[in-house]
């Protein structure tokens, strides 16, 4: 004997007064019945146009907007159907077997039977006892059960809030991370706490870090394993075929979900449990990797939550990485920089602090290094009452080196002064002197040595490759340029210096220099040259002695419009009396 089974459908019944504003609150309790049966949210806009349409034909002409009659309302939910049945106390009217937009799709005749055609599955009308009914049949998918809908809703909620809590996890870590970076004295203790961060997440068994350096070999600088087990390999050669070296040369991270895959030979291998290998990257470039090491039962665990947070530690040991050889090197600087501001106030105190002047002559000068320190060198010394011995010199090159050799010159220079009143005799002494050591080093010096006879005015010079001096007579305003013959000192250790006698006067006024005043450039790369110092020359000394420095680096300044000096400019200015 066969039974059927029973069939179950919920329903809704509503009874309203012909009144338009009542239809918003039928359709309120209709779509109630509909989320309740967990209707799809996006098909009900169209549903309700269809049902508002029917419900207003049963007020305005079923009922004649007559409060005083009544609309029958019924609903309910059949397999994939929602089904909705609207009866009045009207009379029946057959409805078109074809609804059409009317011509005029603002006239209200017409319009609203078409909109319940083009969405209902299916239209029918009746004759009843009570007067005109309407059927609607409405096409929506299996009524589902609230309760799975619920638990499906709850799933969901749980899996956010997990995912909230490891969002606020990961937060935290990173915060973490941050605050470990800017106050761990040591990169050590960094890692060491980064680690302990991470092992809040996963169980971490093993954990290292290796570094990138400079011959191409990865040296490990962190190791912690929870049973203490030594590292296998504190060095690896990058030649050598394991995990970091692929992840270094792909600059990659790598899941190695079973570690006993590994070759033996690989510092990773172990014989059981999973591991994360990531790069060290700083902008471009690649500093180390870090590996992880886990159970297999916490794979999932450190593939999907530990590997975002390790790209983070790897981003914030790239830069703490970045950050320690940052300081290095600027502590490298500092104290470069203090070794230089030294030799440069050592190389200053060297020059004159102050220049000759008696009732025979005046003198003064200045000397400008192109860097901290140069090679530039110049020096006013009274020989006793008899004269003035001046000397001017220029070492090849720039920077500590040239300025080494300076103070050695200068060195050999003050011990020879009883030779002063024959400069060519002591340029040639000095170059026989220290010539092992400007050999030594492949270079050489340029200088001018003259002694000015007090009581003949007789100026005695002597070059050893120097530029020439300039003699201006104040009275005429006429330039002379003043040379002697001569090697530079380092070229040969015999040479010898010829001596040039020039008669002065009491108008007479010198200036020595070295080549960095002429050979100045501007923006173009044109060059000052003698020609144009030679005719500022009046000029420069048109308001005194005094004024002399300032007008002349003021001329060479000017004409580089901007442009730093290359070479060392060193002048020195002498006046008759």
């Amino acid at each position: 004997m066969s039974s059927k089974p029973i069939a179950y459908h919920e329903t809704g019944y509503c009874e309203f007064p012909a009144e338009l504003e009542r239809v918003a609150e039928v359709s309120a309790l209709l779509k109630s019945f509909c989320q309740r049966n967990c209707l799809d949210e996006t098909l009900w806009p169209q549903l309700d146009l269809a049902i508002c349409e029917c419900l207003n034909n049963a007020v305005e002409h079923g009922c004649e907007e007559d409060a005083s009659l009544i609309v029958k309302v019924k609903w309910s939910w059949i397999d994939e159907r929602l089904i909705v049945e609207v009866e009045d106390p009207g009379p029946y009217f057959e409805p078109a077997s074809d609804a059409s937009l009317p011509d005029d799709p603002t006239s209200e005749s017409g319009r609203g039977y078409f909109i319940i055609q083009s969405i209902a599955e299916s239209y029918t009308a009746e004759k009843t006892d009570y007067g005109h009914k309407v059927t609607l049949r409405f096409a929506t998918h299996a009524a589902s059960d609230i309760l799975v809908k619920t638990e499906e809703m709850f799933s969901m909620l749980q899996n956010l809030s997990n995912d909230l809590n490891l969002a606020y996890a990961e937060r935290d870590i990173i915060a973490g991370l941050a605050h470990d970076l800017t106050n761990c004295p040591a990169i050590e203790t960094f890692i060491e706490k980064s680690v302990e961060r991470l092992r809040g997440i996963v169980d971490i068994t093993q954990a290292n870090v290796w570094t990138l350096e400079s011959n191409g070999n990865l040296e490990n600088a962190y190791h912690e394993c929870g049973n203490q087990m030594e590292i296998r390999e504190a060095v690896i050669a990058p030649d050598q075929a394991c995990a970091c070296t692929t992840v270094i040369a792909s600059e990659k991270e790598l899941c190695v979900e079973n570690c006993s895959h590994l070759d033996e030979t690989d510092p990773l291998y172990e014989i059981s449990g999973c591991a994360i290998v990531l790069p060290i990257v700083y902008q471009r470039d690649c500093l180390g990797t870090i590996a992880l090491h886990a159970e297999e039962t916490n794979k999932k665990t450190l593939f999907e939550t530990a590997l975002p947070l390790t790209r983070t530690f790897s981003q914030f040991l790239g830069l703490a990485y970045t950050s320690v050889k940052t300081f290095r090197h600027r502590e490298e600087h500092e104290r470069s920089q203090t070794q230089l501001q030294v030799a440069a106030e050592i190389q200053q105190s060297l020059l004159p602090s102050s220049y000759p002047s008696n009732q025979y002559c005046r003198s003064t000068g200045r000397c400008v290094a192109a860097m901290a320190v140069g090679g530039d060198y110049v020096d006013a010394i009274e020989i006793r009452d008899a004269g003035l011995l001046i000397v001017i010199a220029d070492v090849m090159g720039k920077g500590v080196p040239a300025a080494l050799l300076a103070t050695i010159f200068r060195t050999a220079i003050r011990s020879r002064l009883n030779l002063a009143e024959t400069p060519g005799w002591l340029l040639a002494k000095i170059n026989k002197q220290i010539y092992d050591e400007l050999g030594h080093l492949n270079m050489f010096i340029t200088a001018q040595a003259a002694f000015l006879s007090y009581d003949k005015k007789v100026l005695k010079l002597a070059s050893a490759g120097h530029c020439p001096a300039i003699l201006l007579d104040s009275q005429t305003q006429e330039t002379q340029l003043l040379e002697a013959e001569g090697m530079p000192l380092g070229i040969a250790p015999d040479d010898l210096y010829e001596e040039n006698l020039i008669q002065l006067s009491d108008t007479s006024k010198l200036l020595f220099i070295t080549d960095g005043f002429y050979e100045a450039e501007n923006p173009k790369g044109d060059m000052l040259g003698m020609d144009r110092l030679l005719q500022a020359i009046p000029d420069i000394w048109r308001d005194g002695l005094e004024s002399v420095p300032s007008k002349a680096f003021g001329i060479v300044s000017k004409f580089a419009n901007g442009r730093s000096a290359t070479d060392d400019q060193t002048m020195m200015a002498l006046e008759i009396l």
